[in-house]
């Protein structure tokens, strides 16, 4: 019988690939019934659950009389995810009453963007019917002290962002950048060049082959929009993103399955945070050492962005829970994000798995720059952006949700439509017209805006809040306004790739 060889050569990269989680499994650990117990709500991966778990509990034996700590991880999801059930769960908490010490479930929220930990520092409210009003922010502050906060980070800026809250409430632990993972034997199939700039995503040959994350699921994908809206301008940021959106194979509900996906061949090219295309480069190569995965950071459109941990109100050992936070800011728990794998019980630097994460703080890069994995120092990266318009956040998810994930299908037909146009269609500006228009909003007071430039966000935001307050439910507005909004941008964006295709199958 003949063996076809091209079928099944498929099979050991697909082995590598799949046998990856099970590489990074942490051993069994013996449990020890004396140790303290601090409970994160987080949405790191296992490897690093495992190394902090690790690390943490040496550095607390080594410092408190040795005592062991375990740590109870909760992962239910991303850190949008985790920031709505937090605020469900503080809501029903405040409903019941005051906020008390170790009244509620978690000790510590770790990972995630700065923006989220910046709404987590928010509070919710409750009247009671005799008109007593209750409140309580979801994180507290720590108090360390000038002096503290001045050794940990020095300056505390990098590029446009501050490394940690100024009121204290969040502290960076790690900071990120946001990148193309892409997988050079699917590129070179298609015959197109490694991605360079974002901009590389709006390549017509790579129809179906882009993966993006869904930036309604993924906070840390809505920061890296965000971004590039901010640095390309709100026209042509959506511009970009419109015409990457088309060629994509689906949005992700997590931006850690596009590393995987892209490594597997099941997509061309995909949008990520740094560490996440860099782990799975390392890991997914050739035989011969050569790289099959590659990852790059564009230049001048990305971010560097905190990666904070917040002490959360009422946790159930907040004593603990700030000894955590010293330890992610010591040099051992930096040493964790970037160090080799330690090759002695005295050495910093991870046990079982190379995190490739960029630590936070600016002594680590000029004392141990040397024995870092990835040698990059992200202060000199990181750029500050000279005008930032604080209200296109709100409108990343919905509109990219209206314009691309509830049309992917009609947006990406209308795309081919474009494309497959013979050079100097008189129909191809028409269709462009068509696919780049940005649809209006009816405000509150009756008047039409449109959403082609920025100017009317502030006051789209306005109403949506307005709508769903108590004050606008006793005016008569419509509560969900918001949503009706993007239902309506959602069935434009649908009249318009319809219309492009129609055009394209005409004669004229």
């Amino acid at each position: 019988m003949r063996i076809d060889w091209l079928k099944w050569s498929f099979l050991p990269a697909m082995l590598i690939v799949l046998g990856v989680p099970f590489a990074f499994r942490p051993k069994a650990a013996e449990i020890d019934p004396n140790a303290l117990k601090l409970v994160i709500i987080t949405p790191h991966n296992e490897q690093i659950r495992t190394e902090f778990s690790l690390g943490f509990d040496r550095w607390h034996r080594a410092h408190y009389n040795g005592q062991g700590v375990v740590i109870d991880w909760r992962t239910p999801g991303g850190t949008s995810e985790i920031r709505r059930q937090l605020f469900a769960e503080y809501e029903a908490a405040i409903k019941r009453g005051p906020i008390q010490p170790r009244s509620m479930s978690y000790d510590l929220l770790f990972g995630g963007g700065s923006y989220e930990h910046t709404q987590v520092k928010k509070s919710v409210s409750w009247t009671d019917p005799d008109g007593t009003t209750r409140s309580a922010t979801l994180s507290i502050p720590v108090e360390f002290s000038p002096e503290q906060l001045d050794a940990w980070y020095g300056v505390n800026e990098i590029g446009r962002n501050v490394l940690y809250d100024p009121d204290l409430y969040w502290f960076g632990t790690a900071v990120s950048g946001f990148g193309l993972v892409y997988n050079i034997d699917v590129l070179n199939r298609l015959g197109v060049r490694r991605p360079e700039t974002w901009f590389d995503l709006t390549d017509s040959r790579l129809v179906g082959w882009v993966a993006l994350a869904d930036p309604g699921q993924s906070g840390s994908i809505a920061t890296a929009l965000e971004v590039i809206l901010q640095r390309l301008g709100w026209e042509q940021g959506w511009n970009l993103l419109r015409e990457a959106s088309a060629n994509t194979r689906y949005f992700a509900d997590s931006s850690s399955k596009i590393p995987i996906d892209v490594s597997l061949g099941e997509a061309a090219v995909g949008m990520c945070i740094d560490f996440y295309g860099r782990t799975q480069a390392q890991f997914i190569r050739n035989a011969d050492g050569s790289e099959r995965v590659g990852y790059v950071d564009p230049p001048r459109l990305s971010d560097i962005d905190p990666d904070p941990i917040s002490l959360l109100n009422g946790g159930p050992n907040q004593e603990l829970a700030i000894r955590f936070i010293e330890y992610c800011l010591s040099d051992e728990g930096q040493a964790l994000w970037d160090f080799p794998l330690a090759t002695s019980e005295g050495d910093m630097g991870p046990r079982e798995f190379e995190l490739r994460r960029l630590p936070a703080r600016r002594i680590m890069y000029e004392k141990y720059f040397d024995r870092l994995v990835d040698k990059v120092n992200p202060f000199d990266l990181a750029e500050p952006i000279d005008s930032w318009n604080p209200n296109m956040r709100s409108f990343v998810a919905p509109l990219l949700g209206a314009m691309a994930i509830d049309n992917l299908d009609e947006l990406r037909a209308a795309w081919v439509a474009i494309n497959t146009l013979p050079p100097g269609d008189p129909r191809r500006e028409e269709m462009l017209d068509l696919l780049l228009a940005m649809p209006t909003v009816t405000l509150l007071d009756g008047s039409v805006v449109s959403l082609e430039t920025p100017e009317h966000l502030a006051a789209i935001k306005a109403d949506w809040k307005l709508a769903r307050s108590a004050e606008g439910l006793a005016r008569g507005y419509d509560a969900l306004k918001a949503e009706h909004d993007r239902i309506a941008w959602a069935e434009f964006y649908r009249s318009n790739y319809r219309a492009i295709v129609d055009l394209g199958q005409s004669s004229r």
